[in-house]
């Protein structure tokens, strides 16, 4: 049985990131240009797309503020910290370097080329993948959910895909526990589910919406959602780090082993099943340069479609918070338009910070919950790139 709703992801959320990234709402006029002003900056970061990347799978320090990165990461290590990190800007890595252990047993060190379990932030890659069948004609976002999953209770027949993405769905009362041995069972146990609220009323992140789309992902494209993900968001985007959890080998030194923190030390976290109830809400593992990889491939405009591309850039419908498997804000606290996007279970932790229009994109994982890094690392990087002062703190 999988608890729904409960995933440690939760404590990820984009209020999570509230101390620097709440934004403030923008008069609808303001937001039109600031869309179309961004719409331009894509065109013209596209067109620098055509140049040849540094390699990332290699250590690279480059400049003061690299180095900067660097020494500030290296105490937050003698710490406990455990990781790899990357920091881009104007299309150039500052900072990519791991940190600590991806092993510590073998005395495996984490490097660039380490992979990580991603969690949450493959919701990233389930949301685009309904972008992409929308784009195809092979679902439209308004479509309810039972017209590609079979009936669901009359109070919960109006729940659209668009609901699931941006989860204000409401199908399943939170703390519900739902079978997930397979697909079919999972739907089943989601319609019989309590419901929660009325389908678009009411925003609550929940894993079960996603594993959802998932199933949603298979019926509308015929193939399983692993390999719908392998041949139209991996391949393209030239992830070629990226599995999925049950596909990670267990001898393999390229992959981080996840600890949390015992009586005398870091200890290998608990197990992590996937099953559905995970499938399409977690599961992916990849390096952190893989996922900036994704995010170029989504800047490129080969992902999809403007219109759809848009829903990505674009601040969500209220009441929800996010905006088709990550968060957009037009305009931080800092006075920047930003993306994030995180992910956790009990012994791994990731992020990616996306600040277009400064054209920075930060990737960190972390493969050692002893002690939680999540805002530390993430004010500390952002105070050096943009020249804040703000005290940051080690974790207790």
């Amino acid at each position: 049985m999988t608890p729904v709703g409960e995933h440690l992801d939760h404590r990820y959320q984009p209020s999570a990131l509230a101390p620097y990234l709440n934004a403030a709402p923008w008069p609808s006029g303001r937001r039109m240009l600031r869309a179309f002003g961004f719409v331009l900056l894509l065109i013209s970061h596209a067109a620098l797309l055509a140049q040849p990347l540094a390699e990332l799978d290699v250590v690279q320090v480059s400049g003061e503020t690299g180095q900067a990165l660097d020494e500030r990461l290296r105490r937050f290590e003698s710490k406990g910290f455990s990781g790899s990190v990357l920091v881009v800007r104007d299309d150039r890595v500052i900072l990519l370097k791991g940190y600590g252990f991806a092993n510590i047993g073998q005395n495996i060190p984490n490097t660039p080329s380490t992979r990580f379990e991603m969690n949450s932030m493959t919701k990233m890659f389930t949301a685009a993948s309904v972008l992409r069948l929308a784009g195809s004609g092979r679902l439209k976002l308004d479509d309810r959910v039972e017209l590609h999953l079979g009936p669901f209770p009359a109070a919960k027949s109006k729940a659209t895909i668009t609901h699931l993405a941006t989860h204000t769905a409401g199908l399943v009362l939170k703390g519900t526990e739902l079978a997930g041995t397979d697909r079919d069972v999972f739907v089943e146990s989601a319609k019989r589910a309590p419901i929660e609220s009325e389908p678009g009323v009411v925003y609550r992140y929940t894993n079960a919406g996603y594993s959802l789309l998932a199933a949603i992902i298979e019926r509308a494209s015929g193939v399983s959602y692993e390999d719908y993900l392998r041949q139209n968001i991996f391949g393209p985007a030239g992830m070629g780090s990226a599995v999925f959890r049950d596909e990670v080998p267990k001898a393999d030194p390229r992959f981080a082993r996840g600890y949390v923190g015992g009586a005398t030390g870091p200890v290998s976290g608990p197990p992590n099943p996937y099953s559905w109830g995970t499938v399409g809400a977690g599961g992916v593992w990849c390096t952190v340069g893989d996922v900036y990889r994704w995010v170029l491939f989504l800047e490129s405009g080969k992902a999809f479609s403007a219109e759809y591309r848009e829903l990505l850039f674009s601040e969500p419908r209220q009441p929800s918070k996010e905006s088709f498997g990550w968060a957009f804000q037009a305009k931080s606290s800092s006075g920047r338009m930003s993306i994030t996007k995180g992910g956790g279970s009990d012994d791994f932790a990731s992020q990616l910070l996306y600040f277009p229009e400064d054209r920075v994109v930060i990737v960190w994982s972390t493969n050692n919950l002893s002690k939680r890094w999540r805002q530390e690392l993430n004010s500390a990087i952002t105070n050096i790139l943009f020249g804040r002062s703000a005290p940051v703190g080690l974790p207790r």
